[in-house]
């Protein structure tokens, strides 16, 4: 055992000096060489320490660039802001109604579009979106230019009717007494729709012009002075009617007021306020009409007017500002025709004048559902219907004008406040 431990140390003895030796051998760099070697290893860890920033640094980069490309395919393919608009040079509202009394009034919108109202028009816009605006004419004419786009959609609506325009030019009036439609086109082409309209609706291309009612003709009033004499006939072919003989009746007779020999003598008298008022209301010249009812006295014609000249008599005291004369034209018409069409329109347009007059919210609708129940598809259903939504937004009835706004989405789902139903459907009023 000792043996064998001595031959082993000393064989490692003989090993470490050969070791030893051959390091003898080996070339040994200088200090200055060992130094710079040194700098050379700390140069090269600094440059891999300084390696990680820099791509960090790329990576933020490359971070910011998406979030930039991110940004801008929002800004070129999210939809577009609402329009707005300017009314005479100010900011308008949505909903507010515009006037025009003594002069034009013009509608300026964002897209280059523009609406002028023609004097005696009233309107409002009803709804905006990135792509169009609805109008509501509530009476008179419109001028209409609408800058074309591929995804335009415009609408004006007057009475139970919307034109659906695209890009173009026209002229667009709605008589409220005539109940009736008027387009006439400058350039472009668009499509009305009605209740009475082809349910596809009609086209109306430049240079056409198109009238549509959805009224039923009205009688006509029977006169009660004979015809007018042929003006190019000579004396002798049109001799004088003989007066009545004593045994006759009596021609009824005029307001004391209004007497006349010719008119005591049982002769008709043509130029009375007893014969043109009727004349003045069929040719639609209602401000006329009203005066000569005035001074026949408004309670004689009350008692013997039918019940659509009552209607247009209450609506030409509307329209001259005198409300309250209005309102017994109208209730007169319910009270003497009631269950009529008559009677129909007479609680509409009460109700219109608590909403533009008053903005008595809770009358309006009163008379709205009145209409609603005695003519629940007429043609004023559905601005009847709208305006009832309004009321009770007014009003702050949620659920009522959330109900009234889910009816109007069924019957009208492209009406003139299909916009404002919407809203208040999805809760976001």
């Amino acid at each position: 055992m000792d043996v064998r431990t001595k031959d082993v140390a000393a064989v490692g003895r003989r090993v470490a000096a050969h070791q030893d030796a051959a390091l003898e051998r080996l070339v040994r760099p200088s200090t200055a060489d060992r130094l710079q070697a040194i700098y050379r290893k700390e140069a090269a860890l600094s440059l891999n320490a300084g390696a990680a920033p820099l791509s960090r640094r790329l990576g933020v980069a490359l971070a910011a660039a998406c979030v930039a490309a991110s940004v801008l395919w929002f800004v070129l393919f999210r939809p577009g802001d609402p329009l707005t608009y300017r009314v005479a040079g100010a900011p308008g509202a949505v909903g507010r109604w515009v006037a025009a009394d003594a002069s034009q009034v013009g509608l300026d919108f964002s897209d280059g579009s523009r609406v002028d109202l023609a004097p005696g028009t009233r309107a409002r816009v009803t709804e905006v979106g990135p792509r169009g605006a609805s109008v509501l004419l509530e009476r008179g004419s419109l001028h209409v230019r609408v800058v074309h786009r591929d995804d335009t959609r415009w609408v004006v609506a007057g009475g139970p009717f919307e034109v659906h325009v695209i890009g173009t030019e026209f002229d667009v009036t709605w008589n409220t007494e005539a109940e009736e439609l008027s387009v006439s086109m400058i350039t472009g082409r668009v499509r009305i729709l009605g209740p009475c309209v082809d349910p596809s609706g009609r086209a109306v291309a430049a240079p056409e012009a198109t009238r549509l009612t959805c009224a039923a003709p009205r009688p006509v009033a029977p006169q009660a002075s004979s015809p007018a004499p042929d003006p190019e006939a000579t004396p002798s072919a049109q001799p004088p009617a003989p007066l009545p003989s004593p045994s006759a009746a009596a021609p009824a007779p005029a307001p004391p007021s209004l007497g006349s020999p010719r008119a005591r003598a049982g002769e008709p008298l043509a130029d009375s306020p007893a014969e043109r008022w009727r004349a003045h209301l069929a040719a639609g010249k209602l401000g006329e009409a009203l005066a000569d009812v005035e001074l026949l006295g408004i309670d004689t014609v009350l008692g013997r007017a039918g019940g659509a000249e009552l209607v247009d008599l209450g609506s030409a005291a509307r329209l001259s500002r005198k409300p309250s004369v209005a309102a017994r034209f109208y209730e007169a018409a319910r009270q003497r025709f009631a269950g009529s069409d008559a009677a129909a329109a007479a609680a509409y347009h009460l109700g219109r004048m608590a909403f533009d007059g008053r903005g008595a919210w809770a009358e309006a609708e009163r008379w709205f559902a009145v209409y609603l129940a005695e003519r629940p598809r007429g043609a004023l259903a559905p601005e009847a219907l709208g305006r009832s939504i309004e009321c009770a937004r007014n009003l702050q009835l949620r659920a009522r004008a959330s109900e009234l706004a889910a009816r109007y989405l069924a019957a009208y789902p492209n009406g003139a406040h299909a916009g404002l139903a919407a809203t208040l459907v999805h809760g976001a009023d």
